[in-house]
């Protein structure tokens, strides 16, 4: 039975990614803002991947007493981070005039969230390796 549900939950997963593939459409080229507009979708596809990843590492190796290994600070910091790259590839359209440098930021905030996350659970060994 679990290897179903870890099955069914790596369809899901993939379905997610790919989704999130075609909703952000890495290969859809601005020729005004190339590098920006590549830096940003390549780095949150590279945060969500990662994301997906520790999460599914989390459900199924993660510890059983999760509320006695959390701080309330770290708890709030990850549902931060679980938002602002999701919410900068959202928004991106709506800076016309600073977009280059929209871009450039988020890129570099969604790498630092990534390297967060990985940081964080690796500290607390809840990854399998």
């Amino acid at each position: 039975m679990q290897v179903i549900f870890h099955f069914l939950l790596m369809i899901v997963f993939l379905f997610i990614y790919v989704l999130a593939c075609i909703i952000v459409k890495p290969f859809l080229f601005n020729y005004k803002r190339f590098v920006s507009t590549l830096s940003l979708k390549i780095s949150y596809l590279i945060y969500l991947a990662a994301l997906l990843v520790c999460v599914y590492l989390f459900m199924f190796y993660g510890p059983n007493d999760i509320e006695n290994q959390l701080s309330e600070v770290f708890f709030f910091t990850l549902l931060i981070c679980l938002f602002i790259p999701n919410l900068g590839i959202l928004f991106r359209r709506n800076f016309k005039k600073y977009r280059e440098y929209y871009n450039y930021i988020f890129s570099a905030i969604n790498l630092i969230i990534t390297f967060f996350i990985i940081y964080k659970l690796n500290q607390f060994n809840w990854f399998i390796f």
